[in-house]
């Protein structure tokens, strides 16, 4: 596999799995104050602030995903 492929393969998983997993993080802080409202069966409560912790922990390992291709397909690489 030549650095060009390695690139390009770390692009695409930077653009499906970096960015949702940017706004996932953002959204499960902003979940962690309990700001958010939730409507169900006519009632309204805020989320619970532990789905905002565990949305920021699984978007931190979805932002990881890109960084390891780019290390292990890109880094040491020669043109």
């Amino acid at each position: 596999m030549t650095r060009q492929t390695g690139i390009i393969i770390t692009v695409v998983l930077a653009v499906l799995v970096a960015c949702p997993a940017i706004f996932c993080c953002v959204f499960g802080a902003i979940s962690t104050t309990g700001q958010v409202p939730f409507e169900f069966n006519g009632q309204t409560t805020p989320i619970p602030s532990w789905i905002g912790v565990v949305l920021v922990c699984l978007s931190l390992i979805g932002i990881l995903v890109p960084v390891a291709s780019w290390f292990f397909l890109v880094r040491g690489k020669t043109a």
